[in-house]
């Protein structure tokens, strides 16, 4: 087992990475390059599936560049976007484009579904609130405007499963990401024929439900070809990306919580049962932020999560605003610096990140002294309010309150957005040295799937992964609490008669 090595591919939204780890975690090896993205008209957003195969071809072959003895890497998995996928034919030709998970073209199939449908129904089976993204809707679309590809379509995979049935042929999918796409009964763990009925969908085109970490097959001939791993190589099925983020980070039972903060941000919280009862329905309905149920990649489990579409995007977007032209890292460290020069409190400034899948966000109480640090510390702070709000949600609806909050990403290499999150929380946050924590779940349920690893409990009890706790200030946490209360929640509300005129008027 010292010398096993494990494959985690991770498909993301801004970029597809291949990661080789030791049996303990430790990086052996990676390649990542960005995912190809074409957006044929506003709004919409689509990957074409040969050149998305290609992008992970030329990761996995990079990756592998420098391993000694290729049999060594024991097993793989794919971990991916959760609401994102493609038909394919009987001879396994993709057929219509992967329209991306953040797409907006099937909004008038939701909107219509939240008209005519009953959603307390749907959030019982489903755990979910109607939503253009996931994959209910992707498909009524697909069978509208691409009737002749979902006619001639034997199966729908989603983007990780696409790839797993690249490498393997296999054709199934995982609890995990069956649970985006709004057709699955997540107490029964299958799919819904009734759900599949109402939305005049074919039930045969969904594929084969597995358990995540279930060995689904080996690596073919000819992905060994083109891929450069060795023929006969595990693949097991992996899942849905933040969850296998939580998988790594051993956020598996009730009372732990996960911040993934990528170029979406989530707060996930484990569960040992879904209570979808009518009191949760209506406590979800009434607030501004939706979250939604699902089954863990972790055995028997289930979670809870709400999600911000453009957490890492908004700093991302704070970066080409504060220093255009310049390299990643440089951007980063002038956000950094800006933000830290300013206030606590933004001098007055509020920031509301809603600035992906449809939504719209702003700067509210701007003066002439709003200057370029107010601004980068505002965005920071909004960004720290609102995964604020969506854990008091979970919080309040359940009952519960989260023992431990441990942090994932990209975004903790920014220690100033980390440490105004938590004296935003008043809670310590557990930093895992864990950048690459999605990839790491996949290859541990590739690892499981190969036998090199008997349980969940020993994947995850085989990881050297160090980490910090960045404690809050009691004076700063004192002054954020009365902003939050008294501004930060009023925004919203506020705000959403004018960002649906917006909507309207740029439809016009």
């Amino acid at each position: 087992m010292a010398d096993d090595l494990l494959l985690g591919i991770d498909v993301g939204t801004t970029n597809i990475k291949a990661l080789v780890f030791t049996t303990g975690g430790a990086l052996a090896a990676s390649a990542s390059v960005a995912t190809p993205t074409e957006r044929p008209h506003p709004g919409w957003a689509e990957h074409d599936p040969h050149t998305l195969w290609q992008a992970v071809v030329a990761v996995i072959r990079r990756a592998l560049a420098s391993i000694d003895d290729l049999r060594r890497v024991r097993g793989l998995a794919v971990a991916s976007v959760g609401e994102a996928g493609v038909l394919v034919g009987a001879g396994g030709e993709p057929l219509t484009p992967i329209i991306a998970w953040y797409d907006q073209r099937s909004a008038p199939y939701a909107q219509r579904w939240k008209t005519h449908d009953d959603p307390l129904e749907t959030f019982r089976a489903t755990g979910m609130l109607a939503a253009p993204i996931f994959g209910i809707f992707k498909l009524q679309w697909l069978r509208d405007y691409e009737p002749e590809g979902y006619a001639a379509a034997t199966t729908w995979l989603h983007v990780a499963d696409y790839i797993a049935f690249r490498l393997c042929g296999a054709r199934t999918t995982d609890y995990s990401l069956a649970s985006r796409s709004m057709l699955f009964d997540l107490r029964a763990r299958r799919w819904s024929e009734s759900l599949i009925d109402r939305a005049g969908l074919r039930g045969d085109l969904l594929p084969e439900l597995v358990v995540s970490g279930t060995r689904i097959g080996a690596v073919t001939p000819e992905a060994a070809a083109e891929t450069g791993l060795a023929p006969g190589t595990v693949v097991g099925a992996g899942g849905h990306d933040h969850v296998c983020g939580a998988l790594a980070a051993n956020v598996r039972r009730a009372g732990d919580c996960l911040d993934s903060m990528g170029t979406a941000e989530a707060v996930f919280l484990p569960l040992d049962d879904i209570p979808l009862d009518e009191r949760l329905f209506i406590a979800n309905v009434s607030s501004w932020t939706h979250v939604t149920f699902g089954a863990h990649v972790a055995r028997d489990r289930y979670y809870v999560m709400d999600g911000l579409f453009s957490s890492g995007a908004a700093v991302e977007w704070m970066r080409r605003l504060a220093a255009p032209g310049a390299s990643f890292d440089e951007a980063a460290a002038e956000v950094e610096t800006l933000a830290a020069s300013a206030p606590p409190g933004s001098m007055g400034v509020l920031f509301l990140p809603h600035l992906a899948a449809g939504e719209r966000g702003a700067f509210v109480g701007l003066t002439t002294s709003s200057g370029r640090a107010a601004l980068a510390r505002a965005v920071y702070e909004g960004l720290a309010f609102e995964w604020r709000h969506m854990l008091d949600t979970i919080e309040g609806m359940l009952g519960v309150r989260a023992r431990t909050i441990r942090a994932i990403g990209g975004g903790t290499r920014l220690p100033v957005w980390l440490g105004i999150k938590a004296h935003v929380l008043g809670r310590p946050i557990q930093v895992l040295d864990m950048d690459e924590s999605v990839a790491l779940g996949a290859a541990l349920l590739g690892g499981i799937a190969a036998g090199v690893y008997h349980s969940e409990d020993e994947a995850v009890n085989a990881l050297q992964i160090r980490e910090r706790t960045v404690a809050p200030d009691v004076a700063l946490h004192a002054l954020y609490e009365r902003i939050y209360r008294e501004a930060f929640l009023r925004l919203a509300p506020t705000l959403a008669p004018v960002h649906t005129a917006l909507n309207d008027l740029e439809m016009i």
